[in-house]
This record gives C-alpha cells, sequence and structure tokens, in this order.
C-alpha cells in the first residue's frame, strides 16, 4: 500500500476549463470524487460557503440562546465555538480540495461503507431541521406582513425551493456572488435603521450601551451558562461548518487548496460565528429584550423591504441546506439500498419533511433538540479528527481516505464504537434528566471521548486488526489505464483513479458508482471466494 501515491487515488491534474459530462451541473459528483475538469478558483468555491456565513440560523440562534442563558455567556460561547470550528474547517477544506471527496464519501472507511450510512440517515434529516430552522423565519416574517396562517406562509416557502434546489453546485456558486451584496446593503440598512429609530419596537434606545448585557431572564454569567450555550451551538453551527465545508471546498483546485482552507476557516467563520451572532443579540436588545426572532424584527422595523432581507438570507442559505439534506439521502439509497436515483429525486420528499417540522412546536425545546444535535454532530467530526490525527501514521493507513466499496469493509468497529458509544452518553446528558451540570457538560466531554477513542481502541487490537478495520484488501494500482477509462457496466468513461478491480467481472476494472450498485457479487473481492 505505500507504493500507492495520491495521483493513483485523486485526479491530480491542473485544469482550469472547467469541462464537465451530461448533468454534471445536477448530480456534482456525490457519489465519487470530483475530477480535475470540474474544479473552480478557492474564491468561487468560498462564495459558494457564503450562504451558510449569512445564514439567519446565527442571529436567531443568538438570539433564542440570548433568552435563555444571556447575551455574555452566548457570545462567549460562539467565540468558543469559532476556535474549535475554525481548526476543523482548515483540516477538512484542504484534505476536500486535495481528494475532491466529500464528507459523506470521507466517512466510509472511518465507520464502514454500509456503517457510514446510519451517521447519513441522520445527517439528511438534519438538513431538514436546518431548512426548518430557516423556513420558520421566512414564515414567519412573512405571516407577519400578511396576516395569513402559519401553514399557508410554510407551504410557500417550501415550494419555492423546489426550482431553487434542482441545479447544485454551478447554480449556487453564481447565486451565492451574486446575492452576497444584496445581503450587505440590507443588513447596513437595518443597523442604520435601529440607531435612526425607524421603530419604537426596535430601537437603539431599547438597546442601551452595553447591549450585549442583555438577559431578559436575569440567568447568571457563569462557567454552566457559558457551557449550556456553546453545548447548543458547537455542533449544529460549529461542527456542521466543519462537515459542509467539504460540500463546497472539494470544487476548489488542487494547486488552491492551501488558500481555500485558509478563506473557509477565516473569513466565512468570522462573520457567521461572530459578527452576526452579535447582530442576533444586539436585535434582541433593541426590542427591550422581548423578540429573539429576527425575522419578526426585522419586518417590524422595515416592513417589505424587511421581508425581502429575510427571504433573502434564507434562500441563500436553504439552496445549500437542500443540496446537502439530498446529497446524503443519495448516498444513503446508493450504499444501504442499491438505489441510484438522481439527487433531484428526493427534493419533494426533503421539502415535505421540512413543511412538517416548521409547522410543529419544535422550538419550545429549542435548546435541549440543539443540545442533542450538537452531540452527534461534534463526535462525527471529532472520530474523524482524532483518526486523521493520532491513528492513521501510527498503524500506516496513508492519509488521503478510501471511498470504494470494492476496497472497504461494511463496518468499521474502531469509528462506530468512538462515534456510537459516547453520542448515546452525550444525548442521554443533554437531556437534562441528570442536572443542568450533566447537560451543560454533555458535547464537551463526549467529545473529547470520541476523539481519543479510535487511537485508544486501535491501542488494544493488533496492527493488522487495525488495518482490516479500514480497508478490506489493499487498493489496486490504476496505472495501467488510459487517463479516462470506459466502465464496461456503465459504459462511461471515468478518471482512472475511479476505478476498482473486481474479481466478479472477470478481474476488470469497473467504476467505483458500478461497484457500489452491484447486488450480486457477494463481495467477492473481499472474500477472496
Amino acid at each position: 500500500m505505500s507504493g500507492l501515491t495520491l495521483d493513483e487515488i485523486a485526479d491530480t491534474r491542473d485544469i482550469h476549463e472547467r469541462a464537465a459530462e451530461e448533468g454534471a451541473a445536477t448530480e456534482d459528483y456525490s457519489l465519487r470524487r470530483v475530477p480535475a475538469t470540474w474544479r473552480w478558483s478557492s474564491w468561487s468555491a468560498l462564495w459558494s460557503y457564503s450562504g451558510l456565513s449569512t445564514a439567519m440560523a446565527f442571529p436567531l440562534t443568538a438570539g433564542l440562546l440570548a433568552m435563555f442563558y444571556g447575551g455574555e455567556a452566548t457570545l462567549l460561547a460562539f467565540l468558543m465555538t469559532l476556535i474549535y470550528t475554525s481548526v476543523g474547517v482548515r483540516h477538512f477544506a484542504k484534505k476536500a480540495s486535495e481528494e475532491g471527496a466529500l464528507e459523506v464519501l470521507m466517512s466510509r472507511q472511518s465507520f464502514g461503507f454500509l456503517g457510514a450510512s446510519y451517521q447519513l440517515i441522520a445527517y439528511g434529516l438534519l438538513g431538514a431541521v436546518y431548512f426548518a430552522l430557516e423556513g420558520h423565519v421566512m414564515a414567519s416574517a412573512l405571516t407577519e406582513l400578511t396576516g395569513w396562517s402559519e401553514y399557508v406562509s410554510a407551504a410557500i416557502i417550501c415550494l419555492i425551493f423546489i426550482p431553487l434546489s434542482i441545479y447544485g453546485m454551478k447554480f449556487l456558486s453564481v447565486f451565492q456572488g451574486a446575492t452576497i451584496w444584496l445581503y450587505v446593503i440590507g443588513i447596513a440598512f437595518v443597523l442604520v435603521g435601529v440607531s435612526s429609530g425607524w421603530s419604537a419596537e426596535v430601537s437603539s434606545a431599547n438597546a442601551g450601551e452595553v447591549w450585549w448585557q442583555v438577559n431578559p431572564n436575569k440567568v447568571p454569567f457563569n462557567w454552566l451558562t457559558v457551557l449550556s450555550a456553546f453545548g447548543a451551538i458547537s455542533g449544529v453551527l460549529g461542527a456542521i461548518m466543519i462537515l459542509i465545508c467539504t460540500e463546497q471546498a472539494r470544487f476548489a483546485r488542487r494547486a488552491e487548496s492551501t488558500k481555500a482552507a485558509l478563506l473557509f476557516s477565516t473569513v466565512a467563520l468570522v462573520i457567521c460565528q461572530i459578527l452576526t451572532p452579535a447582530l442576533g443579540v444586539y436585535l434582541l436588545a433593541a426590542t427591550g429584550g422581548k423578540m429573539p426572532d429576527p425575522g419578526v424584527s426585522i419586518t417590524k422595523l422595515m416592513g417589505g423591504f424587511g421581508l425581502a432581507l429575510i427571504v433573502l438570507t434564507q434562500l441563500r442559505v436553504n439552496v445549500i441546506n437542500v443540496y446537502f439534506g439530498t446529497n446524503a439521502a443519495e448516498n444513503v439509497f446508493a450504499t444501504a439500498f442499491k438505489r441510484t436515483w438522481h439527487r433531484t429525486v428526493y427534493i419533494v420528499p426533503f421539502l415535505a419533511i421540512c413543511y412538517l417540522i416548521i409547522v410543529s412546536p419544535w422550538l419550545s425545546k429549542f435548546g435541549t433538540i440543539m443540545t442533542m444535535l450538537s452531540v452527534f454532530l461534534v463526535n462525527w467530526v471529532n472520530v474523524m479528527l482524532g483518526e486523521f490525527w493520532l491513528l492513521r501514521e501510527r498503524v500506516g493507513l496513508p492519509a488521503w481516505s478510501e471511498i470504494r466499496r470494492g476496497y472497504l469493509p461494511k463496518y468499521n468497529r474502531i469509528g462506530l464504537i468512538s462515534m456510537w458509544v459516547p453520542t448515546v452518553v452525550g444525548v442521554a446528558m443533554a437531556t437534562g434528566q441528570f442536572g443542568p451540570v450533566a447537560a451543560a457538560l454533555a458535547v464537551p466531554l463526549t467529545g473529547a471521548a470520541a476523539f481519543f477513542l479510535p487511537w485508544l481502541l486501535a491501542s488494544l487490537m493488533s496492527p493488522d486488526a487495525v488495518l482490516k478495520q479500514y480497508l478490506s484488501r489493499v487498493p489496486e494500482s490504476t496505472k495501467s489505464l488510459p487517463e479516462l477509462a470506459l466502465c464496461p457496466i456503465e459504459g462511461a468513461r471515468h478518471h482512472r483513479t475511479d476505478f476498482v478491480l473486481c474479481p466478479f467481472h472477470g478481474d476488470k476494472f469497473i467504476s467505483s458508482t458500478a461497484c457500489a450498485a452491484e447486488k450480486s457479487c457477494g463481495l467477492r473481492c473481499q472474500s477472496g471466494g
């Protein structure tokens, strides 16, 4: 295995002209690595990621948590989240650009080809939760302006995203780059309106000079409230940024991987984890501590223009939420059920689930739900980081992540135990049944356990046993193939690094997606039969 080079695993060509086969604009290579022909600059990748930075989920969450824990504790928790997230985003964005793989593909080696699908089910549903959080802001703003029922407003919001979600990353980059300036101008008007007293209900006069100390429930500022707020946001608005950054960074050219990692881990994160949360706390203070939802306060402040701004921000982020949610669904059905349906098939079912969440009373349990989701996300990221940093070099695993079914075991016990044991414990702690201290410590304690467990479990096993958890057999060299090889099963040409040597098909090289979709082989390549 040490003889394999990266150019046998990933398409390392440096190509500046983008060109892809038919359908790439909608599929975006969610089941295989992105080839060099479909890459662009690191700035273009950042634009497609910027929809997350301007999401109303950040000021909305900041406002809601400031109601629960106070403004000071909330902003300090966001600062802690920024420090944690920037380290992970820097690593994952660089890795994604170098290998051309998104997080759901990287997870296959860490948890096993089928084992990773359990996470992807939750991950896809998580996309629906994020959409619902953003959609709730849009629906409440629409209801505030029109007086329509929340059921009608939520339905309209969901329907809008059907045509917007058909096209993938190519559309995302253009859309985000074109609308970022409208967002900046709109937020500037919000700040001018608050300071100028356009509305008595949303005014700087209500905020006071120390607006960051807004604390409607008079909660004490201490380590317990800070960790409680950190637990609620470190995953759903922190670790999720580490995972999702791979969806966009994998399209940055390999030659710009370091630049992409720097842009993603600084510019994007400072905006979403410092500036926009501060805006949410400020707007809460400007309403006298009464309105944590910026969808309501901004609409009250600027009427129809405020509603347009809210809609714009939600359009920017929710096309990404639909994108990563449907990508996850495509991967689950491809790996677990051998159904290679296109990502767009899942758009309508995904939005139906989003609608049901929006109109349900889930926000009443906002803090608890967010903490549970944070446990799941932080543990997922930390298991992979612990594996990358503490384990791979020690046992002789390559730095790159294998994603092809023919070379992976169904389940990786090291990764699955490291992921799910701390997660079950953390979710139990997050319920609050064991007291507020246990709930506050749920994320940091179980996250630390998830980080060190891969190394600990591997140290109790022989080196050969550890390697078998990550690779069912040594990947075969593809240097004998032409640069663009024809798959005898699919009848399509792909870069040679995508191919797997298949004993079932007469020791021919077949594409990774043809390998993943094969139902009759009985994994002969792994059993030696």
